[in-house]
């Protein structure tokens, strides 16, 4: 029961840090609500980290502190779970496990895009606009070499493939790679 509950929390918050690094990344609007309250929720989480440099839109501290938070999280389930495993393989399952859960992100930011293009292609509404503003970045380069067909845009379908082989290729490869089973995998976000 305290596993699955600190699991859950470790999950929730570590999604959030790293819902803050993909806003950043793709320069969502700042003053969309949603981007506020994940900005004000996630500040406390990232204050240590500020010192760390901002590389364009790509923010260090943000994906340190997301991996590190990760890392604790994943600690504490296996100390609750009766085993610590050491600190190297500790880190690479979370950083690998933030990568993970990032493309996650973006996955069903997609997914959300298309079907709100489907069911309410106008739709003002913030959440709305933040899906479009997380998935259109990734779909921009696409668009270049796809062609629109008539209408009909095939390059969500383009991304889809490409977010799968990414992540077999740099997320669960070097996860199996690192000893990572599935049975250790429960305890990491986007890993599994």
């Amino acid at each position: 029961m305290a596993v699955g509950i600190v699991n859950t929390l470790v999950a929730v918050v570590v999604a959030l840090v790293s819902l803050r690094f993909l806003l950043q990344l793709t320069q969502a609007n700042f003053y969309n609500p949603i981007c506020q309250g994940v900005n004000r929720f996630t500040a406390p989480l990232i204050a240590p980290f500020r010192a760390l440099p901002v590389i364009g839109s790509l923010n260090v501290g943000v994906l340190v502190s997301a991996t590190l938070l990760q890392a604790l999280g994943a600690g504490l389930l296996f100390y609750l779970g009766g085993g610590l495993p050491g600190i190297i393989p500790l880190l690479a399952w979370s950083a690998l496990s933030v990568v993970g859960l990032m493309l996650d992100l973006i996955f069903y930011a997609l997914l959300g895009m298309i079907i709100l293009s489907w069911l309410a292609p106008q739709a003002s509404h913030p959440g709305a606009e933040l899906v479009n503003q997380l998935s259109d970045p990734f779909l921009e380069p696409i668009r270049r070499f796809i062609p629109d067909l008539g209408g009909l845009d095939l390059s969500p379908i383009a991304l889809f493939i490409a977010l799968n082989i990414v992540e077999a290729m740099l997320i669960n490869g070097p996860a199996r790679s690192l000893g990572l089973s599935s049975a250790v995998a429960r305890y990491f976000v986007g890993l599994g």
